[in-house]
This record gives C-alpha cells, sequence and structure tokens, in this order.
C-alpha cells in the first residue's frame, strides 16, 4: 500500500496527474490511514493536495477525519483541496466542521480573510447539500 502511495507521488511529481490519481483511486485495500501518514510526512503542498483530492474522491471511512485536518493546513492549496471535499463529502458533519472553522486565523491577515471568506461561502453550499436542494 505505501509502495502504492510512493509510486503514485513519484508520478505525480513527474507530472502525470492523471495516472498516479487513477492508480491509487483504483486501489482495492483502503488507503486513507496511509494517505494521512504520506501526508504528515509531505514538504511538498502541491503533492500534500494531490493526497487530500485522493482522500475525499476515495470517500472513505477515516476520510472525513482526515479532510479536517487538512483544513488547518497553512498551505492554500492544501486547504483549499480539503474545502473541496467538504462539498464532496457533503454531510451534517462536514457542515458542523465548517461553522466551526469560521473564527479561523491564520499567520497573515490576508490568508485569515481568504480562508474564512471560502469557508463561508461553503456553508451555505454544503448546507444545500445536506438538505438535498442542490447538487455538487
Amino acid at each position: 500500500m505505501e509502495t502504492k502511495i510512493t509510486d503514485s507521488l513519484k508520478a505525480f511529481r513527474a507530472g502525470d496527474d492523471d495516472a498516479a490519481m487513477t492508480a491509487l483511486l483504483e486501489a482495492e485495500e483502503e488507503l486513507v490511514p496511509a494517505l494521512v501518514e504520506a501526508f504528515r510526512q509531505e514538504a511538498n503542498p502541491e503533492a500534500r493536495a494531490f493526497l487530500v483530492t485522493v482522500a475525499w474522491e476515495r470517500r472513505e471511512e477515516h476520510s472525513p477525519s482526515f479532510i479536517a485536518e487538512a483544513l488547518n493546513d497553512a498551505a492554500e492549496e492544501v486547504w483549499q483541496a480539503a474545502l473541496d471535499g467538504t462539498v464532496a463529502l457533503a454531510s451534517p458533519e462536514m457542515l458542523d466542521l465548517l461553522k466551526s472553522l469560521r473564527a479561523t486565523e491564520r499567520a497573515d491577515p490576508a490568508a485569515t480573510r481568504r480562508f474564512q471568506m471560502c469557508i463561508e461561502d461553503a456553508i451555505p453550499y454544503v448546507d444545500g447539500l445536506v438538505r438535498g436542494q442542490q447538487r455538487p
């Protein structure tokens, strides 16, 4: 499993995003716990965002908690990927998570404003999905 993730990250870094994503999405075994470990060891924000996207696209049991962790990442591309996951995994839990992040502060005031604005934009959308009023 770890080899599959390592190989996919190599393909991703080499610019073969489709092959990297496909290999992980088609894996039959549960991957999210191993994706979380790879995420925590990965220095490159683009690669971390890729791992987050794989996790929410797989929709495994541990995907929501990984999304919650990734929303706290300082790199905008990572938390944006996680925010996409809150929409893809729209549920009352994801809605509560978004609401709990409304007042989150980032190191930079401009980053704080961007994050909070994106959270505020996502809340009504996820709420609509939960209520069955919108389609992803």
